[in-house]
């Protein structure tokens, strides 16, 4: 019997394993971290170190100048220590961050996760070519910060993070010589998408931000009350007696202000306006905003500053809306305030542009948004809001004129002067304005509804209208207080995670407010309306 013949069978080569991507290398700060940090730790501790030699200082000189060395002594001791504990490495799938003494804290973040890259220098990092990189994750607390990285190892980390796979070390890619396939290095993303660069035309409207304004002016009241101390005003306090102010006729007086104060509002409005060119120019300095490719999608960076510069990344999925701001002064110049509303970052509400034509403001913001929603024509909220408007201006008149009514009176009763004239001002100025105020507020007053965005517009004097993503749109709430009730309007809220994580959407007919919120989020509300 004859074995019967076992064909051929061809020889399998063995298929080898696939190259294991080596662990990425630990790398150190800057070593200028050295510097910076016990810098920072000094400024810090500037007012303990005074209080402290002061304290020390009333009983001996020397004492209380060994005190603040001690202090400041400590506190660059304690700068040094995150240069000499923090190291951090980026691998395939993960940002690590090792850092303290004595509580060791290894901090992970998944690369799929990082939603931002936030890169920022004050004078100092730059005096000393260094940067702090904070890292957002998209979550409470998210931030990783990394202070100080060289310019060149801070603008990898970020190519690394949003835009391509890590780049092996040296030995990594000498290890690695001969496999296949061969590990590449990073390479530069490329420039991108510019959307938006500074227009020095746009200075013009730095003079007329009234924000900035009241800010200055609250910090002169500061300063102004911190030495109030120091000034003796009993030396020449006001006395009113027989008709004279400090020894002055009233009507003297009067006709000596009408001549000083106007000379002093033209003096300040002129010191105001050159200062707040200056800081437009400072702050603003060579801003870009540009569109880059990232490694999940496209990435927006807005660069800026002179002296402190900034540079934040963030994945444009993470935009959830914009807001458009025109101020009194700023909409009678023709210009507008551009704001994203974004997820993980620090400020969830950063500036896009400064002050800019309106124009120009709606252009980024149709760019961004993917739509033009800040010219989507918006539905009104009827006649009651207007009503409501009207009666709190007349009711705030009345008690405007009665707190000028309180001086006027003493003064005559005192000394003997009736300034008749004030309360009535004050009676024409507070109607003329609140009832201005309450038609601004009343006309401003809207919404709609597009396929992608809720609309919102608001404010009096100061109108903002608010782009946000339905699908950003994670809950409602309709609040309606007594008065509301009586009148049949409502007040309703769009929750949402970006921004202020909120959005706000006053005196809506309450018939319309159900709707509204049907409309925006059909699937979220409908189940919850017959």
């Amino acid at each position: 019997m004859s074995t019967p013949e076992v064909p051929d069978v061809p020889e399998v080569s063995e298929v080898p394993d696939p190259p294991a991507v080596p662990d990425a290398e630990w790398q150190r700060l800057a070593g200028w971290t050295a510097v910076v940090s016990p810098l920072s730790t000094l400024r810090q501790a500037i007012i303990p170190a005074a209080i402290g030699a002061f304290g020390a200082g009333q009983a001996n000189v020397f004492i209380g100048l060994l005190v603040a060395a001690g202090i400041a002594v400590v506190a660059a001791l304690a700068g040094m220590v995150p240069w000499l504990t923090t190291s951090y490495r980026v691998t395939p799938t993960h940002l690590e961050v090792r850092k303290g003494l004595l509580n060791r804290t290894t901090l992970t973040a998944r690369l799929d996760r990082v939603r931002s890259v936030d890169l920022s220098s004050t004078l100092i990092h730059r005096a000393l070519g260094v940067t702090k990189v904070s890292v957002g994750t998209g979550v409470d607390e998210g931030q990783i910060t990394l202070d100080s990285l060289t310019k060149d190892a801070a603008a990898r980390l970020r190519r690394e993070l949003l835009h391509a796979a890590p780049a092996p070390s040296a030995a990594e890619m000498s290890s690695a010589e001969g496999s296949s396939p061969e590990i590449e290095p990073v390479a530069a993303s490329p420039e991108g998408e510019i959307i938006a660069n500074l227009d020095w035309s746009w200075i013009r409207y730095a003079p007329l931000n009234l924000k900035n304004l009241a800010i200055a002016v609250g910090g002169l009241g500061a300063v102004f009350g911190a030495f109030s101390d120091l000034i003796p005003w009993g030396s020449f306090g006001v006395r009113v007696t027989n008709g004279e102010v400090n020894g002055v006729p009233v009507d003297e007086v009067v006709r000596m202000l009408f001549i000083a104060i106007p000379i002093a509002i033209v003096g300040a409005a002129a010191v105001w306006a050159i200062g707040s060119c200056v800081g437009y120019a400072v702050r603003w300095w060579d801003l870009q905003v540009v569109r880059e490719q990232g490694r999940e999608g496209t990435t927006l960076r807005h660069s800026f500053g002179l002296t402190s510069t900034r540079a934040t990344t963030v994945e444009e999925a993470k935009v959830r809306g914009a807001t458009s701001t025109v101020g009194p002064l700023i909409g009678m110049a023709g210009g507008a305030d551009l704001n994203l509303l974004t997820t993980g970052l620090d400020d969830n509400s950063p500036a896009v542009l400064p002050t800019a034509p309106e124009q120009v403001v709606s252009e980024v913001g149709t760019d961004i948004l993917g739509e033009d929603a800040f010219s989507a024509a918006l539905t009104g909220h009827g006649p009651r809001p207007r009503r409501r408007y009207w009666f709190r201006a007349v009711v705030a008149t009345v008690v405007w004129t009665l707190v000028a009514l309180v001086p006027t009176v003493l003064i005559g009763v005192f000394g003997d002067t009736w300034l008749w004239w004030v309360p009535v001002a004050m009676l024409v100025l507070a109607l003329v304005l609140g009832l201005l105020g309450a038609e601004l507020r009343h006309r401003h007053l809207g919404h709609a509804v597009t396929d992608r965005y809720l609309v919102v517009r608001s404010g009096s004097y100061t109108a903002v209208r608010t782009a946000l993503q339905t699908d950003g749109i994670i809950g409602w709430r309709v609040r309606q207080t007594f008065f509301d009730r009586r009148i049949g309007l409502a007040q309703v809220t769009a929750m949402t995670a970006a921004g202020q994580e909120h959005v706000d959407i006053p005196d809506v007919p309450l018939e319309t407010a159900v709707a509204l919120a049907t409309a925006a989020t059909p699937r979220t509300v409908s189940e919850f309306v017959e």
